[in-house]
């Protein structure tokens, strides 16, 4: 007789790869974007985002991410015309 199959339901934990990466963080009412980092782990920032679109109703997301801030930076702003501002500017996620 062998064991069920089991199929694990919910959020799995990332892998840690121990490499560093940048995130943007874009405010599209304000049409500004940070780039935050280096970080491991995005989710604080993209839990800071839903709930600030969930409980104030802004527009503001997450990503994309890359592993040079400044070349994220040129290609997010070459594509969207957004302001950059100070990282921590839009969002500060939960400690």
């Amino acid at each position: 007789m062998s064991s069920p199959h089991l199929k694990v339901v919910g959020d799995m934990p990332e892998p840690d790869t121990g490499s560093t990466f940048f995130l943007i963080v874009a405010d599209h009412d304000q049409e500004f974007f940070c780039v935050e980092g280096p970080m491991t782990d995005e989710k604080p920032w993209t839990n800071a985002a839903r709930r600030s679109r969930d409980q104030f109703g802004r527009r503001v997301e997450c990503g994309p991410n890359g592993p040079d801030r400044n070349a994220l930076a040129a290609a997010f702003q070459r594509t969207h015309k957004f302001a950059g501002v100070p990282p921590g500017s839009i969002l500060r996620p939960r400690q």
